[in-house]
């Protein structure tokens, strides 16, 4: 259980440390690909999930 706490103690701190500082720039890259993936994943699934219903209704 000490283990658990220290590491959420840990990744407190982390995300302390990425607002104070902000993002750096080589991350940005990273969270909008992050980003444009969820939404083709989105889309992808509310299309296939949408034809699905219309072929076989």
């Amino acid at each position: 259980m000490t283990a658990f706490v220290d590491r959420v103690v840990a990744e407190e701190h982390h995300l302390e440390e990425i607002a104070r500082d902000g993002y750096a720039p080589a991350t940005l890259p990273i969270v909008l690909l992050g980003i444009v993936i969820a939404l083709f994943a989105i889309v992808g699934i509310a299309l296939g999930v949408t034809m699905a219903v219309y072929y076989l209704s």
